[in-house]
């Protein structure tokens, strides 16, 4: 999550982990500084969040170090900057559309 304007810290990387046996839920908040932001990973201990951080390094810029391939992967390579900051300028994309023939 991006708090532009929070004082203690302007990114706060949530976690939700689940036990199946017994049932139990935990959730994980940690608040993350808006000048280099980075928190440890949690691929060595549970693999599965592996596509998690890279989604949260490519969306936001967050970086996890200690994380096996931490690379793009929802944007392309030459994508610059991360576009759910909130100081990320909003843009337009064109999309060109195929006509439809036979409505």
């Amino acid at each position: 999550m991006d708090y532009l304007n929070r004082p203690e810290g302007r990114f706060e990387v949530v976690v939700g982990l689940v036990s199946m046996r017994p049932p139990l839920r935990l959730r994980i908040h940690v608040v993350v500084p808006g000048e280099d932001p980075q928190v440890p990973s949690l691929t060595g201990v549970f693999p599965g969040a592996n596509f998690y951080e890279r989604e949260a390094y490519d969306l936001f810029g967050i970086r996890f170090p200690g994380h096996p391939d931490l690379t793009r992967i929802l944007l392309p390579d030459e994508w610059e900057g991360h576009p759910l900051r909130k100081d990320h300028p909003v843009g337009a994309v064109p999309v060109q559309f195929k006509a439809v023939e036979g409505r």
